[in-house]
């Protein structure tokens, strides 16, 4: 089964990775505009053409989506992907016959691993475009997960080795019946610890002993000169969903649960060094999917409330386990000035740890 956003119709996507250059780019594209909503709670923030996609905003639908490494640089990938989709006929059309198209793109970016190793091109917007499609979304070092890393609020060597572990792209899907998909791709790049529902550390900040440290000591770490803080941080998520739920504020509210699961998955998250953010979008292929029992489980006079609360649980569950998927699909990267020399997958770090 494809537990990916491309299990969704109209949907393919694309990476762009660039390994040498440890960034990369990914594209979301729709065969038609889709309903968008944005939430973001990450203290650094920003983004690609994202006001129109907040509540109280007039509905005109999104034509793709774009995550991307190269910090404020990395925006540059919508003017690629814009490009991409005008040479191919994809946008609203205005003129003599059309001539004029007018895509519409949103997107955000990560600071990666890549910043210290080489400027990003906004090429990559364009070759994540082109690589798109309809095949199960790859996890792990690949697009714009290419130099995403976790657990990097403490340093170690004096604050000259990071100890980060490796993130990357991760999906999951939740089917929550009646033909309702939820599914949900995210770039985990966090100052953060990724955690399992157990307490376990995933993946996260490593100390000299080969164990995990925990923001809960930093306190103690403030104390001491070795304490220094990473702004190679931003965990990025793209929920898509198969409801008309009729009005941007619920997507947006969906997009609000969804983010619980970055709550659940990340510790800590949303910092000040953080630009943690989710787009949740729907090519309204099912409308009204509640049976009749609806009726009894609604807080309103319409069920949409409760449609809304189902699929944004969902959501957040769908969020969490794509998280885990970035970490455990992550392999290990060699980088200059990382502890040790390389910055780790999971798979080649001991597991089932917790934090001191």
């Amino acid at each position: 089964m494809n537990n990916t956003l491309t299990a969704l119709d109209g949907v393919r996507v694309g990476h762009a990775t660039h390994p040498a250059a440890l960034t990369g780019c990914t594209a979301v594209v729709f065969d038609r505009p889709f309903s968008t909503a944005v939430k973001a709670y990450g203290g650094g923030a920003g983004g690609f053409n994202l006001e129109g996609l907040r509540g109280g905003h007039t509905d005109y639908g999104v034509g793709g989506l774009f995550i991307a490494g190269g910090s404020s640089t990395g925006l540059l990938a919508g003017a690629g992907m814009m490009e991409a989709m005008r040479a191919d006929g994809l946008g609203a059309k205005s003129g003599a016959a059309g001539a004029i198209i007018n895509p519409s793109v949103s997107g955000a970016a990560i600071y990666d691993l890549g910043m210290e190793v080489a400027p990003f091109s906004a090429d990559y917007g364009r070759e994540a475009y082109a690589n798109a499609s309809s095949d199960p979304v790859a996890s792990g070092n690949v697009g714009a997960g290419t130099g995403a890393s976790v657990g990097k609020y403490r340093w170690l060597d004096l604050g000259a080795s990071n100890p980060a572990m490796k993130g990357g792209v991760g999906s999951a899907r939740v089917d929550v019946g009646g033909g309702i998909i939820v599914c949900a791709m995210s770039v985990v790049n966090a100052v953060g610890n990724v955690v399992l529902p157990s307490g376990q550390i995933l993946a996260g900040n490593r100390d000299e002993h080969g164990d995990f440290s925990s923001y809960e000591e930093l306190s103690d770490f403030l104390t001491r000169a070795d304490a220094g803080r990473s702004e190679h941080n931003t965990t990025i998520t793209v929920v898509g969903i198969n409801v008309d739920l009729g009005a941007l504020e619920h997507y947006e509210k969906v997009a609000h649960f969804a983010t619980h699961g970055q709550v659940r998955a990340i510790n800590p998250v949303h910092t000040a060094g953080d630009g943690d953010t989710v787009f949740v979008f729907s090519n309204g292929q099912l409308r009204d999917p509640l049976n009749s029992t609806a009726q009894f489980f609604k807080e309103s006079a319409t069920d949409i409330h409760l449609q809304v609360d189902l699929i944004g649980h969902a959501a957040a569950r769908a969020v969490q386990e794509s998280i885990y998927d970035a970490c455990r699909s992550a392999t290990t990267v060699q980088v200059e000035g990382a502890y040790g020399g390389v910055v780790p997958g999971a798979a080649d770090y001991p597991i089932g740890q917790s934090a001191r």
